[in-house]
C-alpha cells in the first residue's frame, strides 16, 4: 500500500424533486426538529459538557447552523475515554415507493476528529433494526451520500441515523430526504492538482482526474467535459445508462500553456438536457511545480487566532500538498520568539505567502496576486542522515530551468524544523476562542477556552540554536549554500548540518522545511518538505494523523467497504490509502 496526500474538492448541483406519496424532507426550523422525528441516546453515554458551547447536550441530537448552512442536525460525540456515542435520529415512519432514495449531506464539524455512523432501517412490526450502510466523515466539508430504497418498495419502514463515533466531536447532517430524483444532478470530487511542472505535460496537456456521482435521474448518452468559457477542452461520451447513485471516474486531457493560468469547468450534458457546470477550478503549469510556503503567526492566548487556523484549512482544501505551512507561536508554551521577530508580524493571527511582505494580512486575502507565478528553480532534499554529534545532515539539489536568468541576483538555501503538537501530550495546552458565528465552523461550538485534549497545533516552528536577532538562516539563508553565479538548465548540490533544537534528544517526529531564498529581498522562490527519520530509521508518512482508532476501510465518498477493495483510493484509520 502507498500512502498519499491529495487535494479533494467537492461540489454539487442543486437538485429539485417532485412531490409524491411517501416522499419526505426533514425540515428543521428555529433550532427544532419537525414533528415525527425522534431523537434518543441508545447507549446512555453523555458527551463531555466542557467541550461545547452553543449546542444543547440534554438530548442526543441538536439543531443549529454550520458554515453557510442553516438548520443542520448535530450529534455531539466527544465522550469520556473508552465510551462510544450512540445518538439516534429516527425519521417518521413512511411507505416506500419504487425508485425512492434516501439522500443526505454529512460532515465532521471538527476536522481533527473523524465521525462514524450508520444508516439503519426497520420494517413495520419487525422490531429489529438492520444496518443499510456504515459511513465515516473525515473532514468539515459537506459530502453527498445516497442509499437506494427500492428493495423496500411497498413496505412501511422507519429510517434512522446512528452516530457511533469513538472520541469524535460532532457529526452534522443536512438535506435529509427520501425522494425520487426528478432532474439531472451530479456531485463531483476533483482530484486534479492546481499546480503542475512542465515535465507533467505531454503534447501540451496534463491529466485532469475527477469522480462524478449521479445524484439525479438515470441518464443515457451523457457527455462529460472540460470547458473554458465557451471553449470545449475535452469530452468523454458515456453511451450506456448512468444510474442514480453511480460514481464514475474520469481522466481527461487538460490543455495548458507554460506560465498561463487555465480556468476550467467540469460539465455534464445529457441527450435532452442543457450543459451544466458541476464544478469550477483552475490549473497552472510552470517549469517546476510551485509550492506555497505559508508562515502563520499565532498564539494560544490569541482570541481570534482560530480564524488563522480556518484560513489554513481552506488553503489545504484548495491546494493540497502544494501548501507547506509553518506555524510560529508567540507568548505561549510553543513560542519561537526569534523567528517571530524575524517575521515582522505586529499582530496575530498574521499570515504571509512566500515571505512576500505585500501578501501579509490577518488571513489569505492578500495572497491572490501571488498564487500563480513562474517557478524556474526547484529544490529537492535527497537525504537526511543522523550524525554521532547529534546533528542532522541534509543533502539537497537545486535545479534551474532553461528559462532561468539570475539577473545578477544571489540565492541561498534557508530552512526550519517543524513539529506537530497534540494537546494529548501536554495538559497545559489550550486555545482562546471568541468565534461565535456559524461561519467559524467548528469554533462556533468549541468552548471559549478550548481545553488541551481538543487542541492540535500543526507544523509548529522549532527554535534553532543558531538563530539570534542578527543572524537567522531561516530568513537569510545559509551563506555559500549556492554559487554566487548560477546558470540556466543546471543542477547544484548543497549539504548542511542541522543542530538539534533544545529540549529534544533526537529528530524523530520533525519535518524539515527547506526553501530557496532570494538573498536580495529574502522572498521564497520555491520550497519543499521532508519528514525526519527517528533513530530506528523509521520514516514518518506525509498523511494526516489518524485520530479515530478505526481501521475499517471506507471508500473516498465515505461508504464502508466489506471484503477486499478494488484498486483505488480509500480511507483507513483516517488516512488516504492507495490499494
Amino acid at each position: 500500500m502507498k500512502v498519499i496526500k491529495g487535494c479533494l474538492i467537492a461540489a454539487t448541483i442543486s437538485m429539485t424533486v417532485s412531490t409524491a406519496h411517501g416522499e419526505y424532507t426533514m425540515k428543521i426550523s428555529k433550532g427544532k426538529f419537525p414533528e415525527g422525528v425522534k431523537i434518543e441516546n441508545i447507549n446512555g453515554c453523555q458527551p463531555e459538557a466542557y467541550a461545547y458551547k452553543k449546542v444543547s447536550l440534554d438530548q442526543a441530537w441538536a439543531a443549529g447552523d454550520y458554515g453557510k448552512r442553516m438548520n443542520v442536525a448535530f450529534a455531539p460525540s466527544f465522550m469520556k475515554e473508552g465510551e462510544i456515542c450512540g445518538a439516534a435520529l429516527t425519521l417518521p415512519s413512511m411507505m416506500i415507493e419504487d425508485g425512492e432514495w434516501l439522500s443526505w449531506d454529512g460532515c465532521a464539524v471538527y476536522p481533527l476528529f473523524n465521525e462514524t455512523y450508520s444508516v439503519e432501517i426497520m420494517e413495520a412490526g419487525s422490531g429489529t433494526w438492520t444496518i443499510l450502510g456504515e459511513y465515516i466523515e473525515t473532514g468539515n466539508e459537506w459530502k453527498k451520500q445516497m442509499l437506494d430504497l427500492s428493495s423496500f418498495s411497498g413496505k412501511d419502514i422507519e429510517l434512522r441515523f446512528v452516530c457511533r463515533s469513538n472520541r469524535g466531536y460532532m457529526l452534522a447532517l443536512s438535506n435529509v430526504a427520501v425522494m425520487k430524483p426528478a432532474t439531472v444532478s451530479f456531485a463531483c470530487v476533483n482530484r486534479t492538482p492546481k499546480f503542475f511542472a512542465a515535465s507533467d505535460m505531454e503534447d501540451g496537456t496534463v491529466t485532469a482526474e475527477f469522480a462524478l456521482t449521479n445524484t439525479g435521474i438515470a441518464i443515457t448518452g451523457a457527455t462529460v467535459g472540460l470547458a473554458d468559457g465557451n471553449d470545449v477542452l475535452a469530452t468523454s461520451q458515456e453511451k450506456d445508462e448512468w444510474k442514480t447513485g453511480e460514481t464514475r471516474l474520469f481522466q481527461l486531457p487538460l490543455p495548458l500553456s507554460l506560465n498561463i493560468r487555465r480556468d476550467y469547468a467540469i460539465t455534464v450534458e445529457g441527450t435532452d438536457t442543457e450543459c451544466q457546470k458541476v464544478l469550477e477550478s483552475f490549473a497552472y503549469c510552470t517549469s517546476f511545480k510551485r509550492h506555497l510556503l505559508v508562515d502563520k503567526g499565532t498564539g494560544m492566548w490569541c482570541n481570534s487566532c482560530p480564524q488563522g487556523t480556518l484560513s489554513m484549512q481552506e488553503l489545504d482544501k484548495e491546494y493540497g500538498d502544494a501548501v507547506i505551512g509553518i506555524e510560529t507561536h508567540n507568548g505561549d508554551l510553543l513560542a519561537n520568539d526569534i523567528d517571530f521577530t524575524w517575521l515582522g508580524f505586529y499582530s496575530i493571527p498574521r499570515m504571509v505567502l512566500n515571505r512576500i511582505k505585500k501578501s501579509a494580512g490577518d488571513g489569505t486575502n492578500q495572497f491572490t496576486d501571488y498564487i500563480c507565478e513562474p517557478v524556474e528553480m526547484e529544490l529537492s532534499i535527497n537525504d537526511l542522515s543522523n550524525n554521532e554529534d547529534n546533528t542532522l545532515t541534509a543533502k539537497a539539489t537545486v535545479k534551474t530551468s532553461e528559462y532561468f536568468t539570475s539577473n545578477n541576483r544571489k540565492y541561498r538555501i534557508g530552512y526550519v524544523l517543524t513539529r506537530n503538537f497534540s494537546g494529548e501530550e501536554n495538559e497545559q495546552f489550550y486555545q482562546k476562542n471568541i468565534c461565535n458565528l456559524a461561519s467559524y465552523k467548528q469554533y462556533c461550538y468549541l468552548p471559549s477556552l478550548i481545553p488541551y485534549n481538543l487542541c492540535y497545533f500543526p507544523d509548529v516552528s522549532l527554535a534553532s540554536p543558531l538563530a539570534n536577532k542578527t543572524e537567522n538562516v531561516a530568513f537569510t539563508g545559509i551563506e555559500g549554500s549556492l554559487p554566487e553565479t548560477m546558470e540556466c538548465n543546471n543542477s547544484y548540490d548543497c549539504t548542511w548540518d542541522i543542530p538539534l533544537p533544545e529540549g529534544y534528544t533526537d529528530f524523530s517526529g520533525m519535518r524539515l522545511v527547506a526553501y530557496i531564498l532570494d538573498a536580495g529581498n529574502y522572498n521564497v522562490i520555491n520550497s519543499t518538505v521532508k519528514e525526519t527519520e527517528d533513530t530506528s530509521e523509521v520514516k514518518f508518512t506525509e498523511s494526516e494523523p489518524a485520530v479515530s482508532g478505526n481501521d475499517d476501510i471506507y471508500s473516498i465518498d465515505g461508504r464502508r467497504i466489506t471484503g477486499t477493495p478494488e484498486s483505488g483510493i480509500y480511507i483507513v484509520g483516517g488516512k488516504k490509502i492507495f490499494f
